[in-house]
C-alpha cells in the first residue's frame, strides 16, 4: 500500500468523471490503495451522471454509446476491473449509424469488412482510397499506444519508442481534413469518413487524424449501451472503490492543491477543511488543474500557452420523453447524423445558427432503445455551439435564468425538433416531455469552462504538448480523464489507466488483462446452476 504518516488517505482525487472513477478503481483494486474521491456535484458519475423526470423517463448526459465492449482487449478488461465485471453491455443492432446528407444516406454496420464492403458498394471508384483510409486508420490508431505511456515510462524508452512510431506521428499528428484533401476526390465519401466529427470534439478541419482514425477503429466491431443507463458504471465503480477502503464524497468542492516543498500532499476544500494525501490526481481538466486548482506562485512554463488555448466543443442537448416506441418510425436503436451539407467545415461555422432557430447538423440517439432495462421511451438530440454564447446568463441560478434564457432555450428546442422531424417524420407526434440543457448546465455541473465537453480540443498540436499527460511538473500530482489521453467515455477510461501507471507504475498495464479474467471468471463460477440435490 502507499502512504504517508497523517494521511487522509494513499491517494485523493478530485472529481468522479470515467477518468476520476477508473484511476481510483484501477489503484484500488490492483494496487491495494485507499482512494478518497471528491465530487462537487451531488452525484458521482461527470458525463456519466444520469437524470430522471416523472413518468418513468430517464436520460444519459454523456454516454450514448461506446466500442470494444464485446470482447477481451484493452478497452473491455480495464472497464471490467474498474467496474468489478457488473456492468452487463446490450450490444446495438448491426446497423448501429445513419449518416443523413441531403439527398444521400449511409448506413454503418458493425465489422470491419462490412464497413469496407458497404464503402466499396456506395463509392465503386473510390476502393483504393477506402483501402488505404481503413490502412492509414490503423496505423494511426496505433500511435495512441505511445501516448498511453507517457508519464509511466522511463523518457529514454519513450523516446526510443518516438523514433520507432516516427512515420505514425507524422501521419496521426495531421488534421483529418488534411488527410481526407490529399487521398480523396470524391465529396461525398469525404463527407462519410468525416461525419462523426461530433465524437472527436471538432470538425475535420481542426481535429487530429489520430482522434478520428482511433474513434473509427474504436467502432469497427460495433456500439454498445450499458444495460440500466451509464449510470451503472458510477455505481459499479463506487463499489470497487469503498470495499478497498476508499470512499467517495459528493457535494465536496475542492478549493486548491496543498504543496508542500513543491510537492502535492492534499487539497484544500471550499469549506476550509484540508485532505492530506501523499498522490492527488485530477479529474478537474487541465485548465481547471493548472490555472484554477494550483498555486500561481507555482512555476508553470506552459500556463501562458494553456490560458490561450480556445474551449472545445460545446453542445446543447434536447431530452425527449417519449409516449411510445420510436420503433414505430421505422428506427432500431441506431443513432443518427444529420447534416445539411458535405462541409464538415462551413457547417461547424454555422453551429451558433442554432440560437437564431436554424441547424447547420444534429446527432439523434435513442437510448431506450439500446436499453433493455428501460421503463419508457426517450431520445436526445444534441448540435454543437459557443459555450460563450451563453456567458450573458453566466452566474445565474439554474431553472431561475430569466425571460429571455427561457426564450432562447424555447427557440433552439424548436429548431431541433423541427430538424429531426425532417428525417423522422411523425417524432414530434411521440413526444410528451421536452427538456432542453445548454452549455451553462454542463459548466454549473462539472465546472468545465464555457461548458466544454470534451477538455482540450484534440488539434495535432494538443499531441505535440509534452505536458498534457498523466505526470504533471508536480511531483505527486497527475492528470486523468480526456485531458490525460483521448476525448470520450472510453478516451477518458483510458487516461484513467494511464494516470494509474504513471503513479503505481507501468506494470499496471499488465495487471489489467489477468484481473479481468479473474472478474470473469468469479462471475462465471457465481452464475453456474447449482449442481441438482434431487
Amino acid at each position: 500500500m502507499h502512504g504517508a504518516e497523517n494521511a487522509d488517505a494513499d491517494a485523493v482525487v478530485i472529481g468522479s468523471g470515467m477518468g476520476g472513477l477508473a484511476a481510483a478503481a484501477l489503484l484500488t483494486r490492483l494496487h491495494g490503495w485507499r482512494v478518497l474521491v471528491l465530487e462537487r456535484h451531488w452525484c458521482a458519475g461527470g458525463f456519466t451522471h444520469t437524470f430522471s423526470r416523472p413518468g418513468g423517463w430517464r436520460w444519459d448526459v454523456g454516454v450514448h454509446y461506446v466500442g470494444e465492449m464485446g470482447q477481451p482487449g484493452m478497452p473491455r478488461d480495464a472497464m471490467q476491473v474498474v467496474t468489478g465485471g457488473a456492468v452487463l453491455w446490450s450490444r446495438m443492432p448491426e446497423t448501429f449509424e445513419r449518416l443523413v446528407f441531403p439527398g444521400f444516406e449511409f448506413a454503418i454496420r458493425a465489422g470491419a469488412e462490412r464497413f469496407r464492403d458497404d464503402l466499396r458498394a456506395a463509392f465503386p471508384a473510390e476502393g483504393r482510397v477506402i483501402d488505404r483510409y481503413l490502412r492509414d486508420m490503423r496505423r494511426a490508431q496505433a500511435y495512441v499506444g505511445s501516448l498511453a505511456l507517457r508519464g509511466s515510462v522511463p523518457a529514454p524508452l519513450l523516446s526510443a519508442a518516438g523514433l520507432l512510431f516516427a512515420r505514425r506521428r507524422r501521419l496521426a499528428l495531421q488534421t483529418t481534413r488534411g488527410w481526407l484533401e490529399a487521398n480523396v476526390r470524391d465529396p461525398r465519401l469525404k463527407a462519410v469518413l468525416g461525419a462523426r466529427w461530433g465524437d472527436c470534439g471538432l470538425p475535420p478541419g481542426q481535429s487530429a487524424f489520430l482522434v478520428q482514425a482511433a474513434i473509427a477503429g474504436h467502432y469497427l466491431d460495433g456500439a454498445y449501451y450499458p444495460e440500466g443507463t451509464a449510470a451503472r458504471i458510477a455505481e459499479a465503480a463506487a463499489r470497487v472503490i469503498e470495499a478497498g477502503g476508499g470512499k467517495i464524497r459528493v457535494g465536496t468542492e475542492v478549493a486548491a492543491i496543498l504543496l508542500d516543498r513543491g510537492r502535492a500532499a492534499g487539497v484544500r476544500l471550499a469549506s476550509g477543511e484540508e485532505v492530506r494525501a501523499p498522490i492527488v490526481i485530477s479529474d478537474a481538466g487541465a485548465r481547471n488543474t493548472f490555472l484554477r486548482l494550483l498555486p500561481d506562485e507555482f512555476p508553470l512554463k506552459f500556463r501562458d500557452q494553456l490560458r490561450a488555448t480556445a474551449p472545445s466543443i460545446a453542445a446543447v442537448t434536447l431530452y425527449l420523453g417519449l409516449s411510445r416506441s420510436p420503433a414505430e418510425l421505422g428506427i432500431e436503436g441506431e443513432n443518427l447524423w444529420i447534416h445539411d451539407g458535405f462541409d464538415h467545415d462551413a457547417l461547424w461555422k454555422r453551429r451558433n445558427a442554432v440560437l437564431e432557430g436554424e441547424v447547420a447538423h444534429l446527432f439523434v440517439s435513442f437510448p431506450s432503445l439500446k436499453d433493455p432495462a428501460a421503463r419508457q421511451h426517450t431520445a436526445e438530440i444534441i448540435a454543437s455551439v459557443d459555450g460563450d454564447a451563453f456567458l450573458r446568463w453566466a452566474g445565474t441560478t439554474w431553472k431561475r435564468r430569466g425571460a429571455e434564457y427561457e426564450a432562447q432555450k424555447a427557440r433552439i428546442a424548436g429548431a431541433l425538433l423541427q430538424a429531426a422531424e425532417r428525417r423522422i417524420p411523425g417524432l414530434r407526434d411521440l413526444v410528451a416531455y421536452q427538456e432542453l440543457s445548454t452549455p451553462l448546465t454542463s459548466a454549473d455541473l462539472t465546472a468545465h469552462p464555457a461548458g466544454e465537453i470534451y477538455g482540450i480540443p484534440a488539434t495535432p498540436d494538443r499531441f505535440r504538448r509534452g505536458w498534457l499527460q498523466p505526470r504533471t511538473p508536480v511531483r505527486g500530482l497527475y492528470l486523468t480523464g480526456a485531458d490525460a489521453l483521448l476525448p470520450g467515455v472510453v478516451g477518458a477510461l483510458m487516461g484513467g489507466l494511464s494516470c494509474a501507471a504513471a503513479a503505481a507504475g507501468p506494470l499496471t498495464f499488465g495487471k489489467v488483462a489477468g484481473e479481468a479474467r479473474r472478474i470473469a471468471a468469479t462471475s462465471a463460477r457465481s452464475s453456474a446452476p447449482s449442481p441438482s440435490t434431487a
